[in-house]
């Protein structure tokens, strides 16, 4: 071997050595410090690839058992609430149970009704307030979101939606709504009732009321005539009527005014005290009575001269009978006795007069005046003309507000009794409604007639007779139900409304309260006013031809609704329950409705389907369709039956409903890849969802018909509970499974990825020995050059 100095080859070598040592060295080092064989690509670029994939996965699979306990806890929250639910449910079947004994109240069930609202609300509070990381969970958000084109549809969420846009098609027969019927509204003894003839009425009178000692007409009417002024007109008087006792025969000759100037109205009633026969002279009684304020003379006598069979009383002889203004009446009334004619003790005349009146500036009625007279009635009587000359006496300008003003006239009327001699002298109120005259500051007054009846003790009481004078409302001691303001509550359409009633309310009044209580309270009404005006109707004149106003004196009660979506019912004291004593006359029966689902944009057809119960489930997936029973239906009052008529709506048929349907419902990731997912989709589970909103135990009947709706309703929480439960368990098995598969990839992945440390120290025991070797030969290898100075030596 040469020596060299400028090429020392063996150091060379002994450095290359090295180098590698200590690169290997470092490697061994750099997996001892971090545990893994594979630290950069270029350890194993296989294996990493490998191990990356397996950790993807197991982090996956971590994840997914995290996203899997999630879910428990989600469902667990709902499911905890559903107890509750259930909890409710089982107490308002045993109100339910207890209200169906018959030994309770209507104010008995009034409270416990009261607990059904309380549990009632709960369970939707806690339907819309059940939530888990702010999701919904019970009212069917958390499962889809809808929207509809009119509230006549509606969707309920029942399971996991086909979601779209549906165009919907109704075909309906209409069924039935509810009618109530409640007992003979009679007057209680001594009550007077004053009702309007339906359809004889040409004025604009409102209603007659507080009628008082007027003799019951049954069907001879009187008439009230309203008329006009145009000029002046003196005083008049007239015969009303008389009474001759048995053996008196005399007939009024002629009557007339001393005084034409005097303006009262009223009436004057003669008795004379002696008996007359062809001459002589006796005396008589003689009073006024106005007809405008009810005042009544004393008494007056004045002398009676009979003359070859004319009986006669002079003005002279009653100048001293004064009116209510100290206006002298003084009339002349002269009888003919004929021919053994005869006047007894006893023996009766009265006489009407109408006042005069100065010349008005034109027609009275167009500013809100005009004459009033009673006519007819039992006797057959005519009253004096009652005379309203100044603006706005009678009618008052409309003053443009929302409500009918009337103006009311207290009028009085007097009959003699041709049979008993009594003259019977009573009073009534006259309504005149607010009238707008364009060309005056004032109203108008419509002229014409009406027909008015009046009714007595045992007789069906009117529109305009207070509630304390009806005979059904007081008991046999005399007590009256309405000594007390009293409550009724109408249940209907999933809400109640209250209505109060007093002693001094009119039966109009309560009829008034009434339909306002289910047209807008609870929403029960029509489009249709004229219906909605009808919907409680007091039967003050029944009609001849039957029907269910066939019957005076009753109310007929109904709502717009058909089907059970028109079902009301009525709690109050049990006196006052027991008075009405409603009856249902006419059952409630759904509409037969053909429900047709297209696809709102491709037109394609979806499904079709026939209900009898207002819904739909099963067209669309996961959507129960419910539809209010007034679509695809008009209603209209029938004036022949007087009765609300349900029809099929010809053009509601041709309108398309549309709804559009949106998936909301919770997907759990419960696996490491794409599509690996459980749907978890909980229905609505409020009052409407569980079918509860109509329930209400405020009778015998409804409580019993409440039970399987319950049972139904405890059915579907009961069953919605065991799918949670169902889930859950899968979703334990789920995390059981997931842990299993994580522990094993984990393994795998170890095997490719992580160092076996006692492998790798006995490598880096071996480098770390070359390395201390390589050093000691590049020593030696670095010396051999200075042999070369040995020789140079």
């Amino acid at each position: 071997m040469a020596l060299t100095v400028y090429q020392n080859i063996m150091s060379l070598n002994s450095q290359r050595h090295l180098g590698s040592s200590q690169t290997a060295l470092a490697t061994s080092i750099e997996r001892l410090s971090s545990g893994l064989r594979i630290n950069h690509a270029a350890d194993d670029a296989s294996g990493l690839a490998i191990s990356e994939k397996l950790r993807g996965q197991i982090t996956g699979l971590k994840r997914a058992a995290m996203n899997a306990q999630d879910g428990i806890s989600m469902l667990q929250t709902a499911e905890g609430a559903l107890e509750e639910v259930s909890s409710m449910l089982q107490r308002m079947r045993e109100l339910a149970v207890q209200a169906s004994n018959g030994v309770y109240t209507s104010n008995d069930r009034i409270e416990i009704q009261k607990e059904v609202e309380q549990l009632k609300g709960e369970i939707d509070r806690i339907s819309s307030a059940t939530e888990f990381n702010t999701k919904k969970l019970l009212n069917g958000d958390g499962t889809a979101l809808w929207s509809a084109s009119s509230s006549k549809i509606k969707a309920i969420i029942r399971d996991e939606v086909d979601e779209g846009n549906y165009r919907i098609n109704l075909e309906t027969i209409p069924g039935s709504n509810e009618i109530y019927k409640t007992d003979i509204m009679t007057l209680k003894d001594g009550a007077i009732g004053s009702e309007i003839v339906d359809g004889t009425n040409d004025t604009n009178i409102g209603s007659v009321n507080n009628a008082s000692q007027l003799a019951s007409t049954g069907t001879s009417y009187y008439t009230v005539t309203v008329g006009d002024l145009t000029a002046a007109q003196s005083a008049t008087i007239s015969l009303t009527g008389s009474y001759l006792q048995t053996g008196s025969s005399f007939s009024v000759a002629a009557a007339g005014y001393s005084n034409s100037a005097a303006t009262s109205s009223g009436y004057i009633e003669v008795v004379f005290e002696d008996n007359v026969s062809a001459n002589g002279t006796t005396s008589a009684q003689i009073r006024y009575i106005d007809a405008l304020t009810g005042y009544i003379s004393e008494w007056e006598e004045v002398d009676v001269t009979a003359l070859n069979g004319t009986v006669s009383l002079t003005a002279a002889d009653t100048t001293n009978l004064m009116n209510s203004a100290g206006q002298s009446l003084g009339f002349d009334l002269q009888l003919s006795l004929g021919v053994n004619g005869k006047i007894q003790n006893g023996d009766k005349v009265l006489l009407s007069f109408s006042g005069a009146n100065a010349a008005p500036a034109g027609s009275v009625a167009s500013s809100g005046g005009g004459t009033v007279q009673i006519s007819g009635g039992p006797t057959g009587q005519a009253g004096p003309t009652l005379k309203f000359t100044s603006p706005s006496s009678l009618t008052a300008k409309d003053n443009g507000d929302n409500f009918v003003d009337t103006q009311a006239k207290t009028v009085y009327y007097a009959s003699i009794n041709a049979q008993t001699g009594n003259v019977d002298f009573g009073n009534m109120t006259i309504n005149f409604k607010e009238n707008n005259n364009a060309t005056e500051s004032n109203g108008e007054t419509v002229l014409g007639d009406l027909s008015l009846k009046i009714s007595g003790s045992g007789e069906a009481a009117a529109t305009t007779t207070k509630l304390k004078d009806i005979a059904v409302f007081e008991d046999s001691d005399g007590n009256n139900l309405f000594s007390n303001k009293q409550e009724l509550t109408v249940w209907g359409n999933g809400t109640s409304a209250v209505i109060y009633l007093e002693a001094d309310d009119t039966i109009a009044d309560f009829e008034t309260k009434l339909t306002d209580a289910i047209v807008n309270k609870l929403g029960m009404g029509s489009t249709n006013n004229n219906v909605n005006s009808h919907l409680v109707d007091y039967v003050s004149i029944p009609t001849t031809s039957g029907g269910i106003q066939s019957v005076a004196g009753t109310f007929i009660i109904q709502t717009a609704l058909t089907g059970e979506q028109g079902q009301v019912a009525f709690s109050g004291d049990e006196e006052l329950i027991n008075g009405l004593s409603l009856n249902k006359i006419q059952s409630a029966v759904n509409n037969t409705t053909k429900v047709t689902v297209y696809d709102a944009h491709s037109g394609q057809l979806v499904g079709t389907d026939e209900t009898g119960n207002d819904r739909v489930f099963g067209i669309i997936g996961g959507v129960e369709i419910a539809l209010d029973s007034r679509a695809g239906v008009t209603e209209s009052w029938d004036t022949s039956k007087n009765q609300v008529i349900f029809s099929t709506n010809s053009a509601a048929a041709k309108e398309d409903y549309f709804l559009h349907i949106v998936d909301n419902s919770t997907d759990l990731q419960i696996g490491a890849n794409s599509g690996q997912t459980l749907a978890v989709s909980i229905p609505q589970l409020d009052v409407t969802g569980l079918g509860l909103n109509n329930i209400t135990l405020v009778s015998q009947d409804l409580a019993q018909a409440a039970i399987p709706d319950i049972d139904a309703a405890i059915s579907q929480v009961v069953s919605v509970r065991a799918t949670i439960g169902a889930q859950v368990n899968r979703l334990e098995h789920t995390i059981a499974n997931l842990q299993t598969a994580e522990e094993n990839m984990t393994a795998a992945e170890s095997r490719i990825r992580d160092l076996d440390m006692a492998e790798e120290m006995s490598t880096f025991t071996r480098y770390q020995m070359l390395g201390q070797a390589g050093v000691s030969m590049l020593a030696q290898a670095n010396q051999i050059p200075q042999m070369a100075l040995q020789l140079l030596q």
